[in-house]
């Protein structure tokens, strides 16, 4: 019997070499690249549908995507659920950082265990991270967007809880990801300015439109482009990887929709947007061989639309310099 996760490695193939871009039009990009946005599967089932790591697909499996799509790093979100036994979700972490150091850029993500709170508090975050000392370069990502089935969350970035977070982050020169919800900006204007040193990292269309205002005076705010693919978000738990293919089938028409959307606010604050692809959540196969192949190849062709003088950062530079910062 063929097991999801074997099935998973039949369709990664025996190599993760990448064998340069096999796309649809005519000029790629064809440098380094970093993912600023993936999610490693929780090792805990669960009834919602969500990918089981080690079941459902396996670290070794994840990497050999982003090998042979050529990315070379990735920003990973590690979940930890504060409740569950924690071994095997710092388990995890612990063999990524052993056997993909340089690959995985990982990320603590601890979710309260009270309904409707977005994250732990300050003291139970230092106490997991204390626990395993120097074993995550970031904290997040963090949900701040609906609240018990509401569209507006009341734990905005300016909330107690994350005040107390931003000391811990701080000393401990940690990346902090979020997802904000609406009407956010101006919670956001004054975290960034009382938090200097902490470089803050977000995505989402709840704040898309606004990010450009938050660059023009804050250096230490980045954005991740993940919706991409004609403005459309296609990496979910409802959409299928035939259904991703046949939709991306036609590279044209979708990066014009796409270049109208960013192409100038990312040349307007060329150290400030990374490119990411926000998968790997919510379905097993938005990590499959093909899938990666596909998003990597579309994400050079609209990186090489951009300013030339802007594609790298893009594409892997400001992402690289996000790393460096947390040494």
């Amino acid at each position: 019997m063929i097991t999801p996760l074997l099935a998973l490695s039949i369709l990664a193939g025996a190599t993760c070499t990448y064998p340069g871009t096999q796309g649809k039009v005519a000029d790629y990009y064809t440098g380094p690249l970093i993912d600023t946005h993936l999610h490693i599967p929780s090792p805990e089932d669960s009834d919602n549908g969500n990918p089981v790591l080690w079941q459902d697909l396996s670290l070794k499996d994840i990497a050999c995507t982003l090998k042979q799509e050529g990315t070379e790093s990735a920003f990973a979100f590690f979940p930890i659920y504060v409740g569950s036994p924690l071994d095997e979700f710092y388990l995890a972490a612990e063999r990524a950082q052993a056997k993909y150091p340089d690959l995985f850029v990982r990320f603590i993500n601890p979710p309260g265990n009270q309904s409707g709170v977005p994250t732990v508090t300050a003291n139970r975050l230092k106490k997991l991270l204390k626990d395993h000392d120097g074993l995550f370069q970031g904290y997040g990502e963090i949900a701040l967007y609906g609240h018990d089935g509401e569209a507006v969350n009341p734990y905005h970035p300016n909330a107690e809880i994350f005040l107390e977070i931003y000391t811990v982050a701080n000393k401990r020169q940690m990346l902090v990801y979020f997802h904000p919800g609406v009407d956010q900006l101006d919670s956001f204007a004054e975290v960034l300015a009382q938090y200097p040193n902490i470089n803050f990292v977000v995505h989402g269309e709840q704040i898309e439109q606004e990010v450009g205002d938050l660059m023009d005076v804050y250096p230490n705010i980045y954005f991740t482009v993940n919706d991409l693919y004609g403005d459309q978000y296609l990496l979910h738990q409802n959409e299928t990887s035939a259904g991703f293919l046949e939709k991306t089938e036609d590279y044209e028409t979708l990066l014009q929709q796409d270049l109208a959307t960013w192409q100038a606010v990312i040349e307007a604050h060329p150290n400030q947007f990374l490119w990411g692809t926000d998968r790997g959540g919510v379905a097993a196969w938005t990590l499959n061989k093909k899938v990666g192949r596909r998003i990597a190849d579309y994400g050079r062709a609209f990186i090489a639309r951009l300013d030339p003088a802007v594609q790298e950062n893009f594409a892997y530079k400001n992402a690289q310099a996000l790393i460096d910062s947390t040494d």
